[in-house]
């Protein structure tokens, strides 16, 4: 009974919530990241169900909280890519992120390619992707309403972003 209360524990959804935002669990729900050999963290996020969330922006949520947890104000976000199931609406994805000590264009992507990248403020990454009510890490926020009064929620790969990136 003990290992019943203890998974049934780790896997608790608050009541409202209708994703799970945390170390990924056994679903392939959450993120993990780990630090790879040329000093970015590789964030893999999923989501494995339909819902108000969606995988990129775990992955985005996470990058800005490990920058945060690190000191820094910005996080660049490198080569982000998601993948979808046709079946039951399952996403994943992974992206390569650092921390930024200013507001501007990464001066080399990961990729080696200028519009793969982008530097985005924590803090707008925060408040962007943290649910209507702010308590719903990785989930977006409503940016606006629209002229038949429906919310508008902007999030995905530059959400949060700053600076421009250089002219070719």
């Amino acid at each position: 009974m003990l290992a019943t209360l203890t998974a049934v524990a780790v896997d608790a959804q608050p009541a409202d919530s209708r994703y799970f935002y945390g170390p990924m669990n056994s679903r392939g729900d959450g993120y993990k990241d780990k630090l790879t050999k040329d000093g970015f963290w590789q964030v893999d996020a999923g989501v494995s169900h339909i819902g108000s969330a969606i995988a990129i922006d775990f992955a985005i949520y996470r990058a800005a909280e490990l920058a945060r947890a690190n000191g820094y104000r910005y996080v660049e976000i490198h080569d982000a890519s998601g993948r979808s199931s046709r079946l039951g609406g399952a996403e994943t994805a992974t992206l390569y992120a650092r921390p930024a000590e200013a507001p501007a264009h990464p001066t080399t992507c990961r990729s080696g390619k200028p519009k793969r990248c982008y530097t985005a403020d924590i803090a707008l990454v925060y408040a962007r992707l943290s649910g209507a009510d702010g308590q719903h890490p990785g989930v977006a926020a409503p940016s606006y309403v629209d002229k038949f009064g429906r919310p508008v929620m902007e999030s995905g790969f530059g959400t949060g972003a700053v600076g421009s990136p250089p002219a070719r």
